[in-house]
Order: C-alpha cells, then structure tokens, then sequence
C-alpha cells in the first residue's frame, strides 16, 4: 500500500515536470522565431566591375542578404545577369540590381557610357590639345576655340564657348588604367547635346579648338567675353562700330474710300424782319442866354407834330415864358 502511494507521487511529479520543461521549450521557440532574421538570396560582384564590362559567372556569386537590407528589384539568380553588360562601374560586394546594367541585347562598347538624349563626338587632338595626355576618360574639359573675327576686319578671337563636357574616351581607350598613365592619342571624344555637335562642327571648320582640363568636383561654369590681341597686349579695346541704320522700307498701300452720296438739299431759313421802334425826339429845347457875366438856360416845348393842332385852343402863354428857375453860376 504505501509503495503505491509513493508511485502515484512520483509519476504526478514527472508529468508535471514534463509539462513545464514543454511549455518553457514552447515559449522559447516563439520567441526564438519572433527574433529570427529573414533572408533572401541576391546576386553580389566578386571583384570590381568596370563600365561597359560583360558579366560572367565568374565575377558573380549568389549569397543571402537580411531582408530588410536588400535593395528594390536587386537580381537573385545568375541566369539573370550573366551576358549583361554594366552601364556604370560595380564594385566588388555591391549588389547587382537593373538600373546598373544596360537595357538587355546591348553590346559591351561606347554606346553603354552616352546617356540617353546625348551624342558622342570625336575631336582630333595632339599632345598640346590632349594636355599632354593627362586627359582620361570621364575627365572634364572645357573646349577653348580660336579663330578670325569677320566682323572686327578678321582679328583673331579666342573663346571658351563649351564648358564642363565629358570625356568619353581618348583614342580608342574607354577606361582609366588603375596608374592612370598619361595616354597619348590623335582624338578623343566628347559627349554632346546635338546643339553642341553642331557648334562644335562650325568650330574646328572655321578655326582651331583647344581642350582645357577642368579639376575634380569643380561643376562651375564661367561666361567669358573672349580674348583678342588688345586684350594680350594690355590695350584698351575698341568701341564697335555702330550698327547700320536700316533702310526705310516703302510700301505701296491701296486704300479703298467708299462714295460719298450727295446730301439733300436744305430749305434755307430766313430770319423774322427786326420791328423798327420809332426814336421819340425829345419834347422841349433847352436855349443858353449870356447876359452880361450871367449865364442862364431857357427851356422851350416843342409842339407834337403827330398831333393835330386845335384851333380852339388858345396857346398857352406859360410855354413862351422863360425859364429863369435854370441859373448858372457866373462865368468868369
């Protein structure tokens, strides 16, 4: 009896052990999984890669890369990349993705370097022009023209009218060497606009053309106003000459009037005749008398010739009488 005791005890204890130890393993594998680092599997470059360069499963190596890590549309497999060709350097480590390499059925040469919308070139040089061969691919130049001015009676100009080109390759090298030695060629190629082409072309017909090495990182450009031999000689330039005046152009306009009907004739208007109003002549008439130092006026009516005279009437008598009212004073 106590024996079987001790046996229910004792497998009650080992199964509670066992559960325990199965929920702690449980616990740790989650939490395991949850910390677990997902990979995914790209295509790496083996060594460094230059531009224009075919791939080969040489310099290719698959290997598996953090998730988190690995750059959008970066290739997995090595049927994906092998016989593509670079657009630009890889270096070795770096993860090949398609914005790298050119578009597929291109072939390794010039045309991988040109980007897209510019042209390549060639310019013919010698070891003056090619700075002594210190010009390499990818260098920057600016390009130095001198020619005749046949608006200043042929004087000579010198200009910079092209800055900051690339260099695509001198001769028929596309790459720096690892020393970059200098490399000493009769052309070298520049990567133009077709505008720049074309002034280019006008440039060495017409004159001589000159490259001029710019320095890393130095994007600037500068407008010039060009060199002339009074510029060299510390001369004051001279003022151009002003431009012709143009000629007045004359043209013959034709101006069509339109007919002028006659107008109506028109009543004439005779003014309204001005009523005469009769001048009334005055009624009486004034005399002066002098008597001695006196000076007096005598006033007279003078009968109305409008009236017709009344023979019954008597003249009145006051109307002769002088008017001795009227006095002056004494006139010396």
């Amino acid at each position: 009896m106590p024996l079987n005791r001790y046996s229910i005890v004792l497998a009650a204890t080992l199964v509670t052990a066992g559960s325990a130890t199965f929920g702690v393993y449980r616990v740790l594998e989650s939490t395991r999984a949850q910390n677990r680092v997902q990979l995914r599997q790209v295509l790496v470059a083996t060594k460094d890669i230059p531009e224009g360069s075919t791939l080969s499963r040489g310099i290719l190596d698959e290997e598996a890369w953090p998730l988190v890590s690995v750059p959008a549309g970066a290739l997995a497999s090595l049927d994906s990349a092998v016989g593509r060709v670079t657009r630009v350097a890889v270096y070795a480590g770096e993860v090949i993705v398609p914005g790298r390499l050119a578009p597929v059925g291109t072939g390794p040469g010039l045309q991988v370097k040109i980007t897209p919308g510019k042209r390549a070139m060639a310019v013919k040089i010698d070891d003056v022009v090619g700075v002594s061969g210190l010009i390499q691919p990818d260098s920057r130049v600016d390009v130095l023209v001198t020619l005749r001015d046949q608006r200043a009676d042929g004087e000579q100009v010198a200009k910079l009218f092209m800055s900051n080109m690339r260099v695509l390759s001198v001769g028929t090298v596309d790459r720096s060497g690892p020393d970059n030695r200098p490399i000493i060629a009769t052309s070298a190629t520049l990567e133009v606009t077709p505008m720049e082409a074309e002034r280019l072309a006008v440039a060495m017909r017409d004159g001589t053309i000159q490259l001029v090495l710019r320095g890393f990182g130095d994007p600037d450009s500068v407008a010039t106003v060009g060199a002339t031999s009074e510029d060299v000689l510390l001369r004051p330039r001279k003022a151009p000459p002003p431009p012709p005046e143009p000629k007045p152009v004359i043209r013959r306009v034709i101006v069509r009037v339109p007919e002028k009907r006659p107008e109506p004739p028109v009543a004439a208007v005779v003014p309204a005749p001005t009523p005469v109003v009769p001048v009334r002549k005055p009624d009486t008439l004034t005399v002066d008398v002098i008597r001695g130092d006196k000076l007096t006026q005598q006033r007279f009516e003078k009968p109305d010739s409008t009236k017709k005279p009344d023979s019954r009437k008597k003249p009145d008598s006051t109307t002769s009488k002088p008017d001795s009212t009227a006095t002056t004073p004494p006139v010396c």
